[in-house]
């Protein structure tokens, strides 16, 4: 069995003076990545969501594909029961990350500003349910 491994991130609180990065991720050379904690807490959210909906072992699949100029990863998930959730990322520039009312919806939209934030949490969304 091969297994991708990731480092976790650690929330990171901006100083009250600092602007925060329009990035979900901080992922810097030789450390270990951050995020904020409007972020972690958008993750966690989406975490427990997703824990709600689908009982593990899940099946997860990503399809890469294009949307006019965006790059995007289509990521299915889906369990022993047929019950799913599919998460489209789009690479557009800026990040978003669904808010509570949208996981009631079949399909949830998360933006992300590059292609590092992409693959991070396409990672993210194969940690979920490895716990």
């Amino acid at each position: 069995m091969i297994k991708l491994k990731y480092a976790r991130p650690v929330t990171q609180n901006p100083a009250a003076d600092e602007t925060p990065t329009p990035t979900l991720f901080g992922l810097y050379p030789q450390g270990e990545p951050v995020t904020t904690q409007s972020t972690q807490e958008r993750l966690e959210a989406m975490k427990g969501a997703l824990k709600d909906r689908l009982q593990s072992p899940v099946a997860i699949t990503c399809n890469p594909h294009r949307i006019g100029k965006n790059s995007c990863v289509a990521i299915h998930l889906e369990d022993g029961r047929g019950k799913r959730a599919d998460i489209l990322l789009t690479q557009e520039g800026r990040a978003s990350l669904p808010l509570d009312d949208e996981f009631d919806s079949p399909r949830w939209y998360v933006n992300v500003p590059d292609a590092a934030d992409m693959v991070y949490m396409t990672l993210w969304v194969n940690s979920v349910f490895e716990d």
